[in-house]
């Protein structure tokens, strides 16, 4: 795997999510970039300035200062995290909103998985997903590993796999079975029939089996029913006290993954 990304924003939230990206490095061998956003409220046609004018302003070394203890405090964390056997490179960047130099990074470096807190320090306790965790899920190609709370154990043990058994979700899965493969957990294939949306059952366990023949694995599937697909999904790994739900999203550019936005992102706000 290419090296993992951390949104970082020393939250609680971006510090879980950096100790389960140490796992996973272990684990996967790989490295780590750390990336703070310094997010540029005055940037070069906000602030009425030329850029030559914006470079020699007190705005840009206002941001240069900002920058320099920023790096300096990744540093810390780095060295209270890292336990010498991963390596971890700081980086600072600035941007006129936060997820877009998220989304830049993922794009100019060799990212291959983003593992990032729910919500940021600026974020509201009762709101699960953050606007800049939400963005970045919903428009990155990448794959992104999102971490609400503490991970006690970080192996994953049971993993989850909501799909609707379509064509284009064999697409999601062979994004995720390099990484999947790797952790000896038993991986669940869920599909879940509404009144609206319901499929039979022995065409879905064709499918599924079909699933299992491709990557020659075992998994157990499951069919069950709900009012709508979020609420089942939720429930689902709720019972069966999943370590990791697998979920595609629909975006307006690239290929459209399992689910369409609202249901992808109703499941992460729960």
């Amino acid at each position: 795997m290419k090296n993992l990304l951390v949104p970082f924003d020393f939250s609680k939230t971006s510090n879980h999510a950096l100790n389960l990206a140490l796992s996973i490095a272990e684990k996967q061998n790989t490295t780590i970039n750390l990336l703070y956003v310094v997010q540029d409220p005055f940037s070069v046609k906000s602030s009425g300035l030329g850029e030559q004018e914006y470079r020699n302003s007190n705005i840009r070394k206002f941001l240069e200062a900002i920058k320099k203890e920023t790096y300096a405090n990744l540093k810390h964390v780095i060295k209270k995290f890292n336990n010498n056997k991963i390596k971890i490179t700081p980086y600072v960047t600035v941007n006129a909103s936060v997820y877009k130099g998220i989304l830049k990074f993922i794009d100019t470096k060799k990212t291959g998985l983003v593992v990032m807190g729910t919500h940021g320090i600026s974020n509201l306790k009762t709101k699960y997903l953050g606007t800049n965790t939400e963005r970045v899920f919903r428009m990155t190609k990448k794959p992104v590993i999102i971490v609400r709370d503490a991970v006690k154990q970080p192996e994953f043990r049971k993993i989850v796999f909501a799909t609707d058994l379509e064509h284009k979700a064999r697409k999601v899965i062979n994004q995720a079975w390099a990484f999947l493969k790797m952790y000896n957990a038993k991986i669940d294939i869920l599909r879940i029939n509404t009144l609206k949306d319901s499929i039979r059952s022995t065409y879905a366990i064709g499918q599924m089996r079909n699933i299992s023949k491709k990557y020659n694995a075992e998994f157990d599937f499951v069919l069950a029913e709900a009012k709508t697909p979020e609420e089942g999904i939720n429930e689902y790994c709720v019972k069966t006290k999943a370590d990791l739900l697998v979920i595609g999203v629909h975006r307006k550019k690239g290929f459209k993954r399992l689910f369409t936005d609202r249901i992808s992102e109703s499941i992460t706000r729960t």
